[in-house]
C-alpha cells in the first residue's frame, strides 16, 4: 500500500472512531442542556475546563510533540525490545509527575476564582449570584484527579499511532461521554440524587476518565507489550523527551493562559454566557476533532519517519497532502455553520432548561469561531512539521506570540462586543498562529504548494460554495412548508437539508475531480 493511500487509511480509521465519541459527546452535551439547570452545569462546565486546560498542556500536543518522536526513533534505529522499555520508563516517569500535579492542583486551583472581581470590572458584566460563585471552587477541586488518568491516557496515544492502531485512541473518549449520559439518565428520574447536579457530572467525569485509561492501558499492553511501569527514571528515552516536552509545555502555558483570561472573562458575563461559549465551541470542535486532529495524528509518525531516512521530498508531499485533505473534509463543515447556525443549535440543544435566549448566544458564538475553522486544523497539521523534526521550540514560539495577541484582543473587544469578542479574538489569534507556523515551515522544507495544491484547493472552495447554495435554498424550501417549531419539524428540516446538501458536495466534487472524493469514497466502500 502507497505512503499516501495509507495516510488516508489510518485518517479514515481515525475519523471513524473520532466520530462515535463525538457524536456520543453531542448526546451528553444535548442530555446536559436540557436536564441540568444553567448555573449548575455553567460552573461544572468552569471546573472542567480548567482540568482540561492542564490536560491541553500535558497532553495531546505537548506528548506527540515529546514522545512520537523520541519512541519512532528507537522503534525505527533500534529494537522492539529498547522501544517497549522505552515506553514503560516515560510511562513511570509520567505517574510520578500527574501524581504530583493531580495534589498540587487539588490544594491550591480554586484560589483562580479571586481574579473574577478585577475581570468583572474591567468587563462591565453585572454582580454574579453567591450560589454560582460558591459552586466554583470545590467543583473545580473535585474534577482535578481527572487529569491523573486523563494525563496517562493521552501518552498511550503515542506508542498506540507508532503501531498504527487508531482505533482504540480514537473511540475511548466515548467512555466519558457514556459516564455523563448515564448520570443525565439518572437526574432525569431522580433530579437531587446528587445532592445539586454538578457533583453528579463530576462522578461522571471520574468514570469516564478511569475507563478511557483502562482500554488504552490494555491495548498498549497488548501492542506493544508494556504492562507495567518500570521505574528506570535515568532512561535516555526519559531526558530525550522531556528535553522536547520541556519547550512545548512553556509555550503552550502562554495559551493555557490565554484560555484561562477568556474562561474568567466568559465567567463574569453570567451561567448563559459560559454555557453558550461551551456548546458553540463543542459544535465547531466536532468537524475539527474529527477531521483535523485524525489528520495530523495520521500524518506525524509518516512524517517522523521520513525525517529519520533524511526523505524530505516525502515530508514536503505528506504536509501538502495533510493541508489539501483537511481543507476537503473541513471547509464544507465550515460553510454550514455559517449559513444554517441557529437551526442546528436549536434542534440539538433548544429543550428544557435551554431556552431561546442560549440558541440564540450558542448560535452567534458558533459564526465567529466557525470563521476559524481552518486555521484551528491546518496549524495542527502545520505543527507535525516541527515536532516530527524534534524541533518544539519554533512552534511554541508562534504559540506563545499569537496566544499573547489573542489576550490583547480579549482585552479590547470583550469590553465592546461582549461575548462575541471573546470568539472573534480566538478565531484571529489561530489564523495569525497558523500563517507564522506556515511561513516558517516553507523555509525549513521548501515550497509547500505547487499547482496540484492549488487547484485541488480552489475546486474544493468552488464545490464547498456550490454546496452552501443548496443547503441555504433546501433549508428555506423545507422549512417552508412547515409551520410549528417542534423538534419533528427541527429534525425534518435540518437533517434534510444538510445530507441534501452534503450529497451535493460530493456530486461538485465528483464533477469538478477532486482526487480526495474518490479516495474517500473508495475507503468508504471498504468499510
Amino acid at each position: 500500500m502507497s505512503e499516501t493511500r495509507q495516510l488516508s487509511k489510518s485518517t479514515a480509521v481515525f475519523a471513524f472512531g473520532t466520530m462515535l465519541s463525538r457524536v456520543t459527546g453531542l448526546l451528553r452535551d444535548m442530555a446536559m442542556g436540557a436536564i441540568v439547570p444553567a448555573a449548575p452545569l455553567a460552573a461544572f462546565n468552569i471546573a472542567f475546563r480548567l482540568n482540561n486546560m492542564l490536560r491541553d498542556l500535558l497532553g495531546e500536543g505537548a506528548s506527540n510533540a515529546a514522545f512520537i518522536p523520541v519512541l519512532s526513533g528507537i522503534l525505527e534505529k533500534e529494537s522492539k525490545n529498547a522501544f517497549r522499555e522505552a515506553v514503560s520508563a516515560i510511562f513511570s516517569a509520567l505517574l510520578v509527575i500527574l501524581g504530583v500535579i493531580t495534589v498540587l492542583g487539588f490544594l491550591f486551583l480554586p484560589a483562580i476564582f479571586n481574579l473574577l472581581e478585577p475581570i468583572g470590572l474591567i468587563a462591565g458584566t453585572k454582580k454574579l449570584s453567591p450560589e454560582y460563585l460558591a459552586l466554583m471552587a470545590p467543583l473545580t477541586r473535585w474534577t482535578f484527579p481527572y487529569i491523573f488518568f486523563i494525563g496517562l491516557t493521552v501518552f498511550q496515544m503515542g506508542p498506540l499511532f507508532i503501531m498504527r492502531h487508531y482505533s482504540t485512541p480514537a473511540w475511548s473518549p466515548a467512555l466519558l461521554n457514556i459516564a455523563q449520559l448515564g448520570v443525565c439518565f439518572v437526574l432525569f428520574f431522580h433530579p437531587y440524587a446528587f445532592g445539586n447536579p454538578a457533583y453528579g457530572l463530576v462522578a461522571g467525569a471520574w468514570a469516564g476518565g478511569i475507563g478511557q485509561f483502562f482500554v488504552q492501558y490494555l491495548a498498549v499492553g497488548i501492542l506493544v507489550g508494556t504492562w507495567l511501569p518500570n521505574f528506570k527514571l535515568r532512561h535516555p528515552a526519559i531526558r530525550a523527551s522531556f528535553l522536547l516536552w520541556g519547550p512545548v509545555i512553556i509555550g503552550q502555558s502562554a495559551g493555557e493562559v490565554n484560555k484561562l483570561v477568556d474562561l474568567l472573562f466568559a465567567t463574569s458575563m453570567g451561567p448563559d454566557v459560559v454555557n453558550g461559549l461551551y456548546f458553540s465551541n463543542r459544535l465547531v470542535q466536532l468537524p475539527l476533532s474529527v477531521f483535523g486532529i485524525a489528520i495530523s495524528a495520521a500524518i506525524l509518525p509518516s512524517i517522523s519517519r521520513s525525517i529519520v531516512r533524511g526523505e524530505i521530498g516525502n515530508v514536503r508531499a505528506t504536509l501538502m497532502h495533510g493541508f489539501r485533505q483537511s481543507f476537503f473534509l473541513i471547509c464544507p463543515a465550515m460553510v454550514a455553520l455559517f449559513i444554517v447556525p441557529g437551526p442546528i443549535v436549536a434542534l440539538l440543544f433548544q429543550r428544557g432548561h435551554f431556552t431561546t435566549l442560549n440558541t440564540g448566544i450558542t448560535a452567534t458564538a458558533t459564526i465567529y469561531l466557525a470563521a476559524g475553522l481552518l486555521s484551528f486544523g491546518w496549524v495542527k497539521i502545520a505543527v507535525t512539521g516541527f515536532y516530527a523534526a524534534k524541533d518544539t521550540r519554533t512552534p511554541v514560539t508562534i504559540a506563545f506570540a499569537s496566544m499573547l495577541l489573542n489576550i490583547v484582543l480579549i482585552f479590547i473587544l470583550a469590553p465592546r462586543m461582549g461575548f462575541r469578542g471573546l470568539a472573534l479574538a480566538t478565531t484571529l489569534s489561530y489564523t495569525v498562529n497558523f500563517v507564522g507556523l506556515y511561513i516558517l515551515l516553507c523555509k525549513r522544507y521548501g515550497r509547500l504548494w505547487d499547482r496540484e495544491l492549488l487547484d485541488g484547493l480552489a475546486r474544493i472552495a468552488v464545490a464547498s460554495i456550490a454546496m452552501g447554495v443548496v443547503l441555504y435554498f433546501g433549508y428555506e424550501a423545507i422549512h417552508a412548508r412547515f409551520h410549528a417549531e417542534t423538534v419533528l419539524h427541527r429534525l425534518v428540516s435540518v437533517t434534510s437539508s444538510l445530507t441534501l446538501a452534503g450529497c451535493a458536495y460530493v456530486a461538485f466534487c465528483q464533477v469538478m475531480r477532486v482526487p480526495d472524493t474518490r479516495l474517500f469514497l473508495s475507503l468508504l466502500k471498504r468499510k
